[in-house]
């Protein structure tokens, strides 16, 4: 949670942050962009227990060790920020070195990505014996070496090439420093000379969360080409019911613009279909069960209030003329004369009831009755709060009738009760691995 309110309420010195939309009317916006942020982490990061990226793609059980320059025929140390915002790329070092601290599980697993300078034989790992190869092995981009292949991905999205590395270093490092910038929040770290850094720094439990956020803010949030808005979309996702087929649509758009920088299928150029999307269909579960099954969100959003229906209009030159008997007026579009005929007043007549009077019935089985026995725990709207009723860490903001909806974070703003509480267990059940967020 205090990775959410530092990225998301307080800041990191830039002009956008990861949206929230905490206030009275708009937290539900902020609760599906949250869970669509963590349903492509739990796929990068969280579904590994890994902090760096790690080796996915081989043939016949060998993984080139080259697979750290890049996988699926790309190259993360030629992946430069495009037009004006190269300014923010990484330079390549040739003599860099790093090991990556964290691989993927299994006892003969690959070993952790590295790089180095040099060694044009790098070689590959055999799972079926669990030891190294030396030799000449490509990757499927044709590398054989590991020298300037420093550049893999790291943290909860698994953030990775020079010009992602530059951003984050610029927004939130040592490179923002460099040009003036303030309110920066690592300035003793430089993501472009230590890439590492985020999963090996002491703060590193903190910045694989906001690694991935700072990205999901700063590619995906702020994204916008061709009629397709992300801030728009998502509004309208809401405001439309969640729909199951719109759900569907949204994450697989916004998990595009996250591998490939682009909404539409085949967009990037050059295009590659091995990265289109990796695991789509994990991104989608994971987005379903954190909307429907773990917040509940259908049940959070405000009824939609139904729109008047307009009466039709009369038929024009339809209107009939009324005659009656003791007026005769010329209608100025006559249609159908109807004769309307003296009425003679008639004395009711009453009758004493024979029958007994209804038994008033039982109500329905869905018809709501109120509890007979609720229970001091269990937090209701608009109803008086008892002081031991708030979560250690949270206080109440009581209104003048003394009855309250929202809880207070640290002094930093509100959450309403139910969002407050939903939000705190999807992100809990969701990120078992990560002990800070």
């Amino acid at each position: 949670m205090k990775s959410l309110e530092v990225m998301g309420k307080d800041g990191f010195g830039a002009d956008f942050q990861f949206f929230l939309f905490d206030g009275t009317h708009d937290y539900y916006y902020g609760l599906v962009n949250t869970a669509a942020f963590l349903a492509n982490a739990m796929v990068e990061s969280i579904s590994a227990d890994s902090c760096d990226e790690y080796h996915e793609e081989g043939y016949n059980g060998r993984y080139a060790t080259s697979n750290s320059c890049g996988q699926y025929k790309r190259s993360y140390q030629d992946e430069k920020c495009e037009g004006e915002d190269n300014i923010y790329s990484c330079d390549v070092d040739p003599n860099m070195q790093i090991t990556a601290v964290t691989k993927a599980p299994g006892a003969r697993s690959p070993p952790p990505f590295m790089c180095k300078p040099g060694n044009s034989d790098a070689g590959y790992w055999d799972t079926s014996t669990g030891v190294p190869v030396i030799g000449a092995y490509s990757n499927s981009n044709g590398r054989t070496d590991v020298e300037n292949c420093c550049w893999w991905g790291r943290g909860a999205l698994l953030t990775k090439n020079i010009c992602n590395l530059g951003k984050l270093n610029y927004y939130l490092g040592k490179g923002g420093v460099k040009q003036g910038r303030r309110n920066v929040l690592y300035p003793d770290i430089d993501f472009c000379a230590d890439p590492e850094a985020t999963c090996s720094s002491p703060a590193s439990e903190e910045l694989r969360w906001r690694t991935g956020m700072f990205e999901w803010s700063e590619k995906v949030q702020r994204y916008s080409s061709e009629n397709w808005n992300y801030e728009d979309q998502l509004r309208q996702l809401v405001d439309g019911g969640l729909r199951s087929e719109s759900l569907r649509d949204f994450i697989t758009t916004t998990s595009r613009i996250l591998s490939s920088g682009c909404h539409k299928r085949g967009c990037a150029m050059p295009y590659n279909p091995d990265i289109e999307i990796q695991k789509l269909d994990d991104r989608i579960e994971n987005f379903d069960l954190i909307v429907n099954t773990i917040l509940e969100m259908k049940s959070l959003l405000p009824l939609q209030t139904p729109k008047p229906i307009n009466p039709l209009p009369s038929p024009p030159n339809q209107s009939p003329s009324l005659v009656s008997p003791n007026n005769n007026i010329e209608q100025t579009n006559p249609g159908p004369t109807i004769q309307l005929a003296p009425q003679t007043p008639q004395k009711p007549i009453f009758q004493p009831s024979t029958n007994t009077p209804p038994t008033p019935q039982k109500p329905p089985a869905f018809f709501f009755l109120p509890p007979t026995d609720t229970s001091p725990n269990e937090l209701q709207p608009n109803v008086p709060l008892a002081p031991e009723s708030t979560s250690p860490g949270e206080s109440t903001d009581l209104d003048d009738n003394g009855m309250t909806n929202l809880i207070v974070l640290e002094d930093n703003g509100t959450f309403p009760i139910d969002v407050s509480r939903a939000l705190m267990l999807s992100v809990m059940l969701t990120s078992v691995h990560f002990v800070v967020l």
